[in-house]
């Protein structure tokens, strides 16, 4: 992987300011030290230079320096002044010595010592004005407290009053000391003052590059070791092992600790990613077997509409049969208010019907049986149906379960703040998954009670119409055969057998009424029964729709939860 390119390393960033704080440091340290060392020797080159000036001052006769005037150079008195003054020029160090007078509105040279071309004459004017002297004139010393340097040397100027016999101020003494080895001396001091900065400064740059180094050499151990973490494959088993005594250690310290702490985050990930991953696979395995038991329900129901389908054709032929006996035990009933010529005719029809009787007696009874079978067959076949509350209940125990880990999984999350949110999102989607589970299974225990409700009922009216096929009906049979056996016994009493089936006529015709009824009931409960069996089909749809989609999000959230190992084993926790 290619670094990031750097323009100030933490080395120079350290240094560069550092260097230069110590620069600007020993630079002022130097100046305030030359300055004090200048003040202190051109103090005491003032003093000196006052102290000669002294001198000087006491071997000059203040009279007879009164007495010089222009043109007085060869003068007894004039000589005498300047070989005096000459003696103490060249022993105290003096450079340039004269005397100086004036006439209240400027200022003239008297004995001036010095032996080049440049000797001024008495009387010559001096530079400075009288009014810039005139407080020595007026009996004040004056002593310059600093180096006055020029073409002609370095010197400190003191000013000092001759007086007279009488004491009075008569001129001015001017000594111009010679500095130049106070300034020699300025420069030595301030080359080894220089010298000493430099020697600081290197000094404290190295000493400073030595604690850098420590520093850097600490940091790049640190780095090091932080980078083969993250170069390592997600290895969170390994430490930072730094023993330095200082601030470096607690940094590793600190690394560890973190470590350790997103290795148990991603070890309890781990662990429920598992548990999610086996809770999902328990939750497609039940909703598969849900599916086939759905499937299985759905084919019954389907097949239980066939049967009513044909129940209620053979409810319909059954009325028709007895809409034909309705006619024969009417056509019977007006035949018996005829008389008795009609007898054999009785007695032929009689017979008739006690074989037809016979005969459907036969096949009611084989229908009656036939549907029973199969209506008990349905009937046990539709309590597969309870089985669907069994499998809801697992749904809503797992989904109970998946909102646990989810519940987990968020509060793991929130305790890894910033680098779980990821995990938070997951744990949302799952904890949804669990809600919209929850509910589509409170829809198939709805679905699966009116579905039992409605097979319950459906096998009520089924019994109830095998009773009155058993009892009604072939009460009737019973009856009829017995009625057409008395007509066969007593065609001998015509009269009194064609009054007696005459009434026996009229009450076959109210029980057939009466079975007609009952038939058309039956006939309305099995077409209710049908539809409620056809709503059944339809919910049974639907909810193998709604386990299809429940088994649709679990696999979904199988897939989450493999995705979710995939990241955590990228990790090296043990």
């Amino acid at each position: 992987m290619k670094q990031k390119t750097r323009k100030l390393s933490i080395r120079m960033k350290i240094l560069l300011p550092v260097g230069i704080l110590i620069l600007a440091v020993c630079a002022w340290m130097g100046i305030s030290a030359y300055r004090s060392i200048n003040d202190g020797m051109v103090a005491m080159g003032a003093e000196e230079a006052g102290m000669a000036a002294k001198i000087a001052l006491n071997v000059i006769d203040g009279d007879l320096v009164s007495a010089l005037e222009p043109g007085c150079e060869g003068t007894e008195g004039y000589q005498s002044l300047l070989t005096a003054m000459r003696d103490v020029q060249k022993e105290y160090g003096i450079l340039y010595l004269y005397t100086l007078y004036t006439d209240g509105t400027q200022v003239y040279y008297g004995v001036d010592t010095d032996e080049s071309e440049l000797q001024a004459e008495v009387g010559k004017v001096y530079e400075s004005s009288y009014e810039q002297m005139a407080s020595i004139f007026a009996g004040e010393t004056y002593v310059k407290n600093y180096i006055d340097r020029s073409e002609y040397g370095d010197v400190i100027s003191v000013y000092m009053p001759i007086r007279n016999s009488a004491g009075e101020v008569v001129a001015v003494l001017g000594s111009d000391y010679d500095a130049s080895n106070v300034v020699a001396k300025l420069n030595a001091t301030l080359e080894q003052v220089i010298v000493m900065a430099v020697i600081c400064v290197a000094a404290a740059l190295v000493l400073l590059s030595v604690i850098v180094s420590g520093i850097m050499r600490g940091l790049r151990r640190v780095n090091q070791k932080i980078y083969d973490l993250v170069h390592n494959e997600g290895d969170l088993t390994q430490k930072v092992e730094i023993q330095t005594g200082d601030e470096m250690e607690l940094i590793a310290e600190n690394i560890n600790t973190l470590l350790e702490y997103i290795r148990g985050i991603m070890l309890n990930i781990a662990g429920n990613s598992r548990q999610l991953n086996s809770s999902s696979k328990n939750v497609v395995q039940n909703i598969s077997g849900a599916e086939i038991n759905i499937t299985d329900v759905s084919a019954t129901m389907e097949e239980m509409s066939a049967a009513m389908e044909e129940t209620s054709a053979s409810l319909n032929h059954i009325n028709e049969s007895i809409g034909e006996i309705y006619g024969s035990v009417s056509t019977i009933s007006e035949n018996a208010n005829t008389g008795r010529y009609t007898a054999d005719e009785i007695m032929e029809k009689a017979a008739g019907i006690y074989e037809k009787a016979v005969e459907e007696q036969k096949n009611a009874i084989a229908l009656a049986q036939d549907m029973a079978a199969s209506v008990n067959e349905k009937i046990e076949k539709s309590k597969a149906v309870e089985e669907i509350s069994v499998l809801t209940d697992n749904i809503i125990g797992i989904t109970e379960q998946t909102n646990l880990l989810s519940l987990n999984a968020s509060i793991e999350a929130a305790r890894a703040g910033e680098a779980g949110r990821g995990f938070a999102v997951v744990a949302d989607e799952i904890g949804k998954l669990a809600a919209n589970s929850a509910e589509t299974a409170g829809q198939i225990q709805k679905v699966s009670v009116e579905v039992i409700e409605a097979v319950n009922e459906l096998a009520q009216k089924a019994e109830a119409m095998l009773s009155f096929l058993n009892e009604t009906a072939m009460n009737g049979y019973e009856k009829l055969l017995e009625t057409s056996g008395s007509y066969r016994k007593d065609v001998g009493d015509l009269n009194q057998m064609m009054q007696s089936f005459a009434d026996e006529s009229g009450q076959v015709k109210r029980g057939i009424d009466q079975i007609k009824e009952t038939i058309s009931a039956v006939s309305i409960a099995v077409e209710e029964s049908a539809r409620g069996i056809m709503n059944v089909t339809e919910r049974s749809v639907d909810l193998s729709a709604s386990v299809g989609n429940i088994g649709s999000e679990a696999n979904s959230n199988m897939g989450i939860a493999d995705q979710l190992s995939l990241e955590v084993n990228k990790f090296k926790l043990e």
